[in-house]
């Protein structure tokens, strides 16, 4: 195998100006300049900013050239292939001057074969064509417009969305190969096509494989399948066919089944593809397995995701892209991504019909860190032309060959339709027969069963119910509490039983983030430009920071346009915290004993851009508050407080753990930042993959309106505390209610904080006199494995900061609370 990798050149012409690369022959008055493969057109302007090629907004007006020259590998096998693993978008492709190949999708893998045009040199040149060009050709009329996107004629293109969506990112469309090429040679036989179909039945492995090889030499061979140090033949005989088609089961006994990483270990087993001739052995493909059974349990109208019998409580976000620019980004940056999820207890990443279907690493990531996957075929909002001809054959392809691309992979439990197709049109009052056509309704699902059977298939998000977007039946969006500014009881009234979306907010960026957009913390004089990181739906006269400012005023009383005004680094402390109180409010609900919701996914996992965006890790991977807020309440041991109103508060005690959990459940009231009002403990026991429910006044032994819900006078505490401890006295979790909406008042406070060095990074130490509120940790280049958590008075906090790629030999950490004044230098001991 040859990667097609270097000595890459690139130039841009007019749209349709040449129609084969005939002019290159000739002096161009423009040199090409280098360019990455894989990679996009877009990423060229981003690595040289002054180079001549276009704006970012308008590079599909162009045609754009690709070429590189490449020499007849050394080995003279008989069988060559071109392999291109990703075209965006519409691609015409040369060898040696011969038109091999027309591209038309950018989510499919094309192959060719080269045998007989391959010279000692060569050339290989790829001109994407401008898809604006092509958007203008007239095209049958849709039955509804989307606002999405400002062309309709997207429809009939298997493109990434991308760049087209105004309100939520940059215009940079994804043009270019941004998968990687390859020559591939083969002597005597090659593997055409491989689909692995791994699955648990109680303790056994099933392996469903399905395999295709071309002969080019008639010899004895054996073709094997090794897993679990066990061999299996799959074939044994002579090639004298031109192909060899396998279709086969293995039962591996007693095996160890592959779980989310909240419920359990996710193991994987490595396998291997090989074929033996002549006493020599050639591995096709090599990977990993895993074992698991996907149910979905739908009693009593439930969503319930069952992961080898057990029910699951999905919660994470929706995934965007590694790198909105290259749209595949470095490894190390996705397992960066990928660990910080899984350390926030998410156990579900939801890829949307808006994005592209992620790169192999990215699910091999998943396998590895049990990270369940929620995958949309790619396809949103739009009535897609699935009756054409051309484009039927198209979509059927793509789908083919990303299930069996995909479908070795445990961590991919639910296949979706589509994003949004079944809303939109309901919402545009098309009547309900147009709203699942056949293919998403009858021929998808049947795809996926064919290809992958043991998965969860869901004909589009949202849908079911009277209206597809109602909240109560099936799976939903959820933006009650978020875009539609409701009340956090509002999450109880919508009865969500799975919310594939929801908890929109702007949510704003640690400091050095706004000061790379900005270059300072003004966000009056520079507006403009902060304005261009914070989404908004199209056509809407409110953005989604407008949205957490509703909240940041409920929640603390105060003006947001004038705190913005008067203290902006006040005003950004209390924004940050604003949504990530909501959203832990929200889950907390969603995991309490009174809920029948099966799981929610965080509009956004990560930012496209730096900026305000929907993620909850900006665009360099940095968390925000809210990541630390939903850390604090997803976690499989876990604690949650609800407030039943004059019933007070509730404590929920988690355990989705295969181990039973010990330890003590203990219930504190402050008033005055440091006066205990009532203060009780309880030793507990919580069952694997179970919970307990304890009411506070319980637990206190007597009447304290601990919800503040009989309003007997003034509230006789501020702060209500509730901590689950392990049986060696260690705060696993600890969550707050708060009974009035205000700011905390600076105070002044002893504070007692240090910092050393411990293994692989400085364990900090805190501890204060009064309650702190919403301590945020500040030290660059260094990642806290908590922040912006509320102290206790009298009870130390242990913090662990690790470095990233860039941290200093010695750094200085800083702290804050948001009632206190300033920041304060941490001493840093030997």
């Amino acid at each position: 195998m040859m990667e097609l990798s270097k000595q890459w050149r690139i130039q841009k012409t007019q749209s349709g100006q040449h129609e084969n690369p005939d002019w290159m022959k000739t002096t161009h008055p423009t040199p090409p300049l280098l360019a990455t493969v894989p990679g996009t057109v877009a990423q060229l302007l981003v690595d040289s900013p002054h180079s001549p090629l276009a704006s970012i907004s308008d590079l599909d007006e162009y045609d754009w050239w690709y070429f590189c020259d490449f020499d007849l590998p050394e080995n003279r096998s008989r069988h060559h292939e071109l392999v291109f693993d990703g075209l965006a978008t519409l691609a015409d492709i040369w060898l040696n001057g011969v038109l091999i190949l027309n591209a038309r999708n950018m989510f499919l893998q094309y192959r060719v074969d080269v045998s007989e045009r391959l010279q000692e040199k060569n050339q290989l040149v790829i001109c994407f064509r401008s898809l604006a060009n092509a958007l203008k050709e007239k095209k049958s009329r849709p039955k509804w417009k989307t606002r999405l996107v400002e062309q309709q004629n997207l429809r009939w293109f298997r493109t990434s969305l991308l760049g087209y969506i105004s309100g939520w990112a940059s215009s940079a469309k994804p043009i270019g190969p941004w998968k990687g090429i390859r020559l591939e040679s083969a002597e005597t036989v090659k593997l055409n096509d491989l689909s692995l179909q791994p699955w648990a039945n109680q303790t056994d492995g099933h392996i469903k494989i399905a395999a295709d090889f071309s002969c080019y030499q008639s010899q004895p061979c054996e073709i094997i399948f090794e897993i679990n140090n066990k061999k299996h033949v799959l074939f044994s005989g002579t090639t004298q066919d031109k192909h060899i088609r396998i279709n086969e089961k293995i039962v591996l006994p007693q095996i160890q089944t592959w779980n989310p990483h909240t419920h359990g270990n996710p193991k994987l087993y490595q396998y291997s593809l090989s074929i033996q001739f002549d006493g020599k052995e050639q591995v096709l493909q090599n990977g990993q397995l895993g074992f698991r059974d996907v149910k979905l349990n739908r009693n009593d109208h439930l969503f319930q995701l069952q992961i080898n019998g057990q029910s699951i409580f999905a919660r994470g976000a929706v995934w965007t892209v590694n790198d909105l620019i290259s749209l595949t980004g470095t490894t190390d940056d996705l397992r960066l991504a990928l660990t910080l999820a899984r350390d926030a207890g998410m156990n579900m990443l939801r890829i949307s019909g808006t994005m592209l279907y992620e790169q192999d690493e990215f699910y091999n990531l998943c396998d590895e860190l049990g990270i369940m996957i929620w995958q949309d075929f790619m396809f949103s909002n739009m009535d897609y032309p699935v009756t054409d001809e051309a484009f039927h054959e198209n979509i059927t392809r793509e789908v083919t060959y990303q299930l069996k691309r995909l479908s070795a992979h445990p961590c991919i439990v639910i296949y979706c339709g589509n994003n949004e197709i079944e809303q939109q049109a309901a919402m545009m009052g098309i009547p309900e027969e147009y709203w699942r056509n056949k293919w998403f309704g009858a021929e998808l699902p049947e795809l996926v069963h064919q290809l992958h059977e043991n998965s969860v298939y869901v004909p589009s998000t949202p849908s079911e119910g009277t209206l597809p977007f109602y909240t109560s039946e099936g799976v939903t969006h959820y933006y009650g509490v978020g875009a539609y500014r409701r009340d956090i009881q509002d999450t109880r009234r919508a009865d969500v039983k799975f919310a594939s979306e929801c908890l929109g907010f702007a949510n704003v960026p640690e400091d050095k983030t706004i000061i790379k957009l900005l270059g300072d913390l003004d966000l009056t004089s520079n507006q403009p430009l902060w304005k261009s990181g914070v989404p908004k739906d199209n056509g809407s006269d409110w953005d989604f920071e407008d949205v957490r400012d509703h909240y940041l005023r409920e929640l603390f009383d105060v003006d947001p346009d004038e705190l913005k005004n008067t203290d902006i680094a006040r005003y950004l402390l209390l924004a940050r915290i604003a949504s990530g109180e909501m959203m832990n409010q929200v889950f907390s609900e969603w995991r309490s004993s009174n809920s029948n919701c099966g799981g929610g996914l965080v509009w956004f996992y990560k930012d496209l851009l730096p900026g305000a965006g929907w993620g909850v890790l900006d665009s360099d991977n940095t968390p925000k508050a809210a990541y630390y807020y939903l850390k604090r309440t997803l976690q499989p041991v876990s604690l949650v407080i609800t407030d039943e109103g004059l019933q007070g508060l509730h404590l929920h005690a988690i355990n989705e753990s295969p181990r039973p959990f010990t330890g003590l459940l203990e219930f504190r009231m402050l008033q005055n930042e440091n006066v205990t009002v009532a203060r009780a403990a309880k030793e507990i026991s919580i069952a694997p993959h179970s919970s307990i429910t304890i009411h506070a006044e319980e637990l206190l032994g007597g009447f304290y309106d601990t919800a503040y819900a009989y309003r007997f006078g003034p509230p006789k505490h501020d702060v209500a505390c509730g901590s689950l401890k392990n049986s060696a006295g260690e705060i696993i979790c600890q969550q707050f209610h708060f009974p009035l909406k205000k700011t905390f008042p600076h105070i002044q406070a002893e504070i007692e904080a240090a910092a050393w060095w411990k293994d692989d990074g400085y364990q900090l130490s805190i501890l204060s006199d009064r309650f702190l509120h919403a301590v945020q940790i500040k030290c660059e280049g260094f990642l806290p494995d908590n922040n912006y958590f509320h102290l206790m008075p009298g009870e130390p906090r242990l913090v662990k900061l690790k470095p990233a790629s860039h941290a200093s030999e010695i750094p200085q950490i800083f702290m804050r609370a948001a009632n206190t004044r300033e920041f304060i230098k941490i001493l840093i001991r030997d």
